[in-house]
């Protein structure tokens, strides 16, 4: 009932009691039937319904009681003292009921507030799995506010999900789908009232966490009933709280994830590391037994033939074990250059004589500047370095064709290139060059794709960066940029 309507009876109400009240008690005692009236409807009713009581019932006990009746003339001093009284205090009492049912009314609402968002938080946090918290959380939506409520959450992709989360009370229509796709792209709250989602039946909340928008809540009133103020502001609390708890899981997941992924690297690492050392021992043993037999055969010529043949097979089997476990070494971030001062025309040579046999039919050129300082640098680590990059250009360029190994200092970077006559590389390998176990498209059989990871991976345990690039006059340049430390040629001298 409107609460004008309520306010108008209970007046007309009291005014007959009073007229059946004021033969015995005198017109003065009626004040008090109204002013108890007007605390009455105070605790119950909104403030202007109540102040209009307070006004329309001194009028009434003025018009009707005071002498001279149905008049509003007051001929006595006392009366209108007393009216004036009774005004002042009705809406005094009007005003000050008003005001402590507000308060009520706020703490109601906080109350419930509270106890809903606790018990939303509660189920979600004691929930054995993240649909069965959905559903208690729908499940609440629907108890606390009447209302009907469905779930769009966001997919891995992080688009919105078309279909409603099977928690969900209702199947959204497919303005209501747009609606929601509206407010999860803009993170906003789409109402009937809001462009563009005009015809959406239901409020749509983005369910937001602390970094993303985690899918959308939408919740559709009973019989077209309109939510206030006070329901808004909680159902957006729900919406925080559902969003916050998806991005927890989410979380949650990808750290299992994560950790998933780190045991089995782990073990990956592991197992590399013990498959090639129980492949480096029987090797040993096979090299020295290839080393006893060619003394004992002596000068025979075919026998020496195909020792030679089985010891480049050992020397090649060696190289690849040696680069699963530089390899492994590098995957496991073990490696520390244990830099010191070095001759850059000797690491070249060093590096070089690594590579042995397999440059040995090429022309190897090195072009260096004789002013060159000493750096420091790992030794071994750069000589392996140039040593791979020495038999990558080896094996992808004919017989008899030049390697330049050119070496200068840019300011504080040693710049160490290796150039050749091959057939350069595939613009679709060149981004992917360095990778581990990447071949490119047109390699030839046999090699493990780790020589240049290698590369790449020494070159960066030194903070510099590794590329490679085509020549313009045909073959591939691999170039190795180190920041180093150096010593100039007048300090060597008076250290010599």
């Amino acid at each position: 009932m409107n609460e004008y309507v309520l306010a108008a009876i209970s007046v007309t109400l009291a005014t007959v009691v009073s007229f059946l009240l004021e033969p015995f008690t005198g017109y003065l005692s009626i004040a008090l039937v109204y002013l108890l009236l007007v605390v009455a409807l105070g605790l119950r009713l909104k403030r202007g319904p109540v102040l209009t009581v307070a006004a329309t019932s001194a009028l009434l006990w003025n018009y009707l009681f005071i002498p001279p009746r149905l008049t509003f003339y007051i001929d006595r001093l006392e009366d209108g003292m007393m009216f004036a009284m009774f005004f002042i205090v009705a809406m005094a009492m009007g005003h000050l009921t008003g005001r402590l049912r507000r308060s009520e009314i706020a703490e109601r609402q906080r109350e419930r507030r509270t106890a809903a968002l606790y018990e939303l938080a509660h189920q979600a946090a004691f929930a054995t799995d993240l649909d069965t918290g959905l559903g208690a959380a729908v499940g609440l939506i629907e108890s606390v506010f009447g209302a009907r409520a469905a779930l769009l959450l966001r997919l891995k992709d992080h688009s919105l999900s078309r279909l409603a989360h099977p928690a969900s009370s209702f199947a959204l229509s497919q303005q209501e789908e747009k609606a929601a796709a509206w407010a999860f792209a803009r993170q906003a709250h789409a109402t009937k009232s809001a462009e563009p989602p005009q015809d959406s039946e239901s409020l749509l909340f983005p369910l937001q966490g602390r970094t993303a928008v985690m899918g959308v809540l939408c919740v559709r009133s009973p019989s077209g009933k309109s939510f206030d103020a006070s329901e808004r502001e909680l159902l957006e609390a729900f919406a925080l709280l559902i969003g916050l708890t998806l991005e927890k899981d989410h979380v949650i997941e990808a750290f299992k994830r994560a950790e998933i992924l780190e045991t089995s690297e782990r073990l990956r690492r592991a197992l590399l590391e013990s498959v090639s050392h129980e492949l480096k021992t029987p090797l040993a043993a096979v090299q020295t037994g290839i080393d006893v037999l060619a003394k004992q055969i002596g000068d025979d010529e075919r026998s020496l033939a195909t020792i030679r043949e089985i010891q480049l097979a050992l020397r090649r089997q060696h190289r690849v074990i040696n680069n699963l476990l530089e390899m492994t070494r590098i995957e496991s971030g073990v490696i520390r250059p244990k830099v010191d001062w070095c001759d850059v025309d000797e690491l070249i040579q060093a590096a070089i004589d690594l590579a042995g046999e397999n440059v040995a039919h090429h022309a190897l050129a090195i072009e260096t500047n004789p002013s060159l300082p000493m750096v420091k640098v790992d030794q071994p680590l750069l000589e392996q370095c140039i040593c791979n990059l020495l038999l990558n250009s080896s094996a992808n360029s004919r017989s008899g064709s030049k390697i330049i190994i050119r070496a200068r200092m840019d300011e504080n970077r040693l710049i160490l290139s290796v150039l050749d006559e091959g057939k350069g590389i595939r613009e679709t390998d060149l981004p992917r060059i360095f990778e581990m176990f990447y071949r490119a498209s047109d390699a030839r059989p046999g090699g493990t794709g780790l020589g240049l990871a290698i590369v790449d991976g020494f070159v960066r345990a030194h903070g510099g960066a590794a590329r490679a690039a085509n020549r313009e006059t045909g073959g591939a340049e691999f170039t190795l940029e180190i920041p180093v430390e150096t010593m100039q040629a007048d300090i060597v001298e008076k250290l010599a």
